[in-house]
């Protein structure tokens, strides 16, 4: 039975228009229904979707998979960061190609599990899958290029079997998490077959996207918790339509941070101690005195949170473990390496995840048979001295560290026992030699954030050309901790675990709250800005770890155009850099920082009332600020420079800290993610196409506004014309207005 019904028109009649528009549509309606049956029938297309597409920075996002049912129950899927909206195999960083008859791959990445790239992966029965993969901008990957300007995507696909066609493809059985590198032929193939899928990505701009690096206003260097903060608030500063202000953001430590400050080489410090606090105090060299330490002001800028991230898959599952708990003693044990085979007591525990007081908190999931020393930062830092200083606040870890065995004859390594070690310590390093291949501290904390994301631990293996870093773990098996920050787990979606505070209470760094309740118990330095957590203080709810960001501004000859340009960047810090979105959007305050409160901004009005009424220096200019170099080291950020990889115009820091043990690292640092501000129009008056930009930035609606102007104009020109040319079509004759002015125009023609 035809689905079109017959027509009623008597025979010999010609169909009306009607008619034949009904039997149009009717026809199109079969067709339709064919075309939908047909698909319906057909074998799903594989999908790809992410968490986040847009605003990316570096980062990890959850990449999902559907409609590979051909590779169900295998682990043939290869998940990669490429570039372009169209990728072909070239684009991607992992596969090797052929060219003039040789193989062709990537370079190896650094620093270790830089290459965006997941294989041995999961499919379930119904085609569907997922994995967390790290993806990268154009300043962690340059190869290719991601940014706002480049868009890229992530790709996944069926990797083929040897002897695979298009007609007749078999998917590639692998153990589970098995690295291998496909080739672009195996790309290609997946694709030709429909084994492949891939979505769009966006990045934030680039560091270049503000006009003249090379001339920045103002320089900002300091704590690395700081600086995806800073990175951010670049572009809400180089972007604004009055003043703005072209900055770059280097990162380092905080005692770098004042060493550069107080040497005069940058404009504006970044810190959590202030200057001669506890640590200055401890340090074997005295800070540098070319500026007057006296003439600083303090001016806070983040809130945040020191925390235990981890990366580690439930052992029969697979999956990841989404909670952990952590006591003091427990983290104490761990930083110290008390579980390896050195003086114990007689069956003591060997391994941290079979500790009966880390059982007792966490016993739901199935953790690993092994245990690793977090990663940790090898450097001075004032996040260093916290954590230590907390540790020696908590009254069961001090006896542990003091030398007594646990209930579980579990005991403190003599290096690492109060009266051997000096409590709080400034820096971390490895005291017991047997950990020396197995935990090496980091100098740079992008490096911790990038390794936790990628679960690529410390441990390294002697070669005949020295130490290899062991590689990241596979899919599945990941056993990765690292102490590091809200804002960094939050951006790699790694976990946190809730730690124990004075009131026995185990508290939620992720929860805002909770941090909250630790900024509100915390007391004041001699500054009055910055804070020193009160560890043994038992509000319910206080996070104890808690950090805050402070800037540091020196009066000491402070030339008016400089303070202007720090008084707008103090304002933006209190304004619109406090601002969250939910993701990071250039210029807003990035997620895993808590928003300073109305004390605080109360803080920052004071500073810039005080900076204000600071006598101006009118002699000699000074040198431009420049950072002092990281010993080729620095902090990484998505939206940053390099310290140490020849990047122009990158002021870097330096570490006093360091030691031989930290891991030397070439990964970029995060500065500057500056930009100088476009170049002013010449005259008294703007030009015009500025007015235009000037009006449309970052107005959508504006735009049509001015399309519906300039038609608006077209209109007024064209009707007239086009009336005239009609009337003179029809009576032979112009219009008498138009007919009156070219009578004009005729009389000054022959008087002429």
């Amino acid at each position: 039975m035809s689905g079109i019904e017959p027509s009623t028109a008597s025979r010999g009649r010609v169909p009306t228009v009607g008619g034949v528009i009904a039997l149009c549509v009717a026809l199109l309606a079969g067709w339709l229904s064919v075309i939908v049956g047909s698909a319906g029938a057909a074998e799903p297309r594989p999908t790809v979707t992410v968490s986040q597409n847009t605003s990316l920075v570096n980062q990890r996002i959850l990449v999902k998979w559907t409609g590979f049912t051909l590779a169900a129950g295998t682990n043939s899927v290869v998940v990669m960061q490429c570039k372009g909206t169209s990728p072909q195999p070239r684009d991607c960083w992992a596969p090797r190609w052929t060219e003039n008859g040789n193989e062709v791959k990537q370079p190896d990445s650094s620093p270790p599990g830089a290459a965006t790239k997941q294989t041995g992966l999961p499919t379930a029965a119904d085609g569907s899958g997922q994995v967390w993969i790290q993806v990268r901008p154009a300043l962690r990957l340059s190869e290719l290029g991601c940014s706002d300007r480049q868009a890229c995507s992530i790709v996944a696909f069926v990797m083929p079997a040897a002897g695979s066609t298009v007609t007749s493809f078999t998917p590639f059985h692998v153990d589970l998490g098995e690295s291998y590198g496909p080739k672009d032929t195996d790309m290609a193939l997946a694709f030709a077959a429909g084994q492949a899928a891939f979505t769009p990505l966006s990045f934030v701009p680039a560091p270049d996207a503000c006009p003249g690096m090379e001339h920045p206003d103002l320089s900002v260097n300091g704590s690395g918790e700081f600086t995806q903060a800073g990175a951010s608030w670049v572009f809400g500063l180089c972007g604004a339509r009055t003043s703005p202000v072209n900055m770059t953001v280097s990162a380092g430590s905080g005692p770098s941070g004042r060493e550069a400050f107080l040497g005069n080489l940058v404009d504006v410090g970044v810190t959590q101690q202030p200057i001669g606090g506890p640590l200055d105090k401890a340090r074997p060299v005295a800070l540098p005195t070319i500026r007057d330490k006296d003439k600083t002001v303090y001016a806070p800028l983040t809130n945040g949170a020191l925390v235990f991230s981890f990366n580690i898959d439930d052992v029969q599952t697979h999956l990841p473990i989404p909670s952990m708990k952590l006591t003091p003693r427990l983290i104490a044990k761990l930083i110290t390496g008390a579980y390896l085979p050195f003086e114990h007591e007689p069956g003591a525990i060997l391994n941290f995840y079979d500790d009966p007081e880390f059982k007792a908190l966490n016993g739901t999931y199935s953790w690993p048979t092994a245990a690793r020393t977090p990663i940790l930062r090898g450097v001075q830092d004032d996040t260093i001295w916290a954590l230590t200083a907390w540790l020696a606040s908590d009254p069961e870890t001090v006896t542990w560290l003091s030398g007594t065995p646990d209930a579980s004859g579990i005991v403190c390594p003599p290096e690492w026992r109060i009266g051997k070690a000096t409590y709080p310590l400034a820096v971390y390093t490895n005291r017991v030699e047997m950990l020396s291949n197995t935990n090496v501290p980091q100098t740079v904390y992008e490096d911790v954030v990038n390794r936790l994301g990628n679960a690529v631990p410390t441990n390294r293996s002697m070669t005949e050309v020295g130490p290899k870093d062991d590689g990241q773990d596979k899919y599945g098996s990941h056993y990765v901790m690292a102490i590091t920050t809200v804002e960094a787990a939050t951006r790699m979606g790694t976990p946190v675990a809730k730690i124990r505070n004075a009131a026995g209470n185990f508290v939620d760094p992720t929860d805002p709250a909770t941090v909250r309740a630790g900024l509100a118990v915390a007391k004041p330095g001699s500054d009055g800005v910055t804070l020193t957590n009160d560890y043994r203080n038992t509000a319910q709810n206080a996070y104890p770890l808690t950090i805050t960001d402070v800037a540091m501004v020196s009066t000491d000859k402070l030339t008016a155009a400089k303070a202007a340009k720090i008084d707008t960047f103090l304002a933006y810090a209190a304004t619109a850099g406090q601002v969250q979105t939910g993701s990071f959007r250039p210029g807003a305050l990035p997620p895993g920082y808590t928003p300073l409160s109305d004390a605080q901004k109360q803080q920052i009005a004071a500073a810039r009332s005080k900076i204000a009424a600071a006598p101006k220096w009118t002699g000699e200019t000074p040198p431009p600020t420049t950072a002092p170099v990281d010993q080729g080291t620095g902090a990484g950020n998505s939206g940053g420079s390099s310290a140490g990889n020849g990047s122009p115009n990158t002021p870097g820091t330096i570490d006093p800290g360091n030691t031989p043990t930290a891991a030397p690292s070439t990964a970029p640092s995060t500065a500057p993610v500056g930009a100088a501000a476009p170049p002013t129009d010449k005259g008294p008056f703007p030009s015009v196409a500025n007015v235009i930009k000037d009006a449309l930035d970052g107005d959508p609606s504006a735009v049509v506004l001015l399309v519906l102007m300039c038609v608006s104009g077209a209109a007024l020109i064209a009707c007239p014309v086009l009336l005239s040319l009609g009337h003179k079509r029809r009576t032979g004759g112009w219009p008498p207005p138009v007919a009156a002015v070219l009578r004009l125009i005729g009389r000054q023609g022959a008087t002429a």
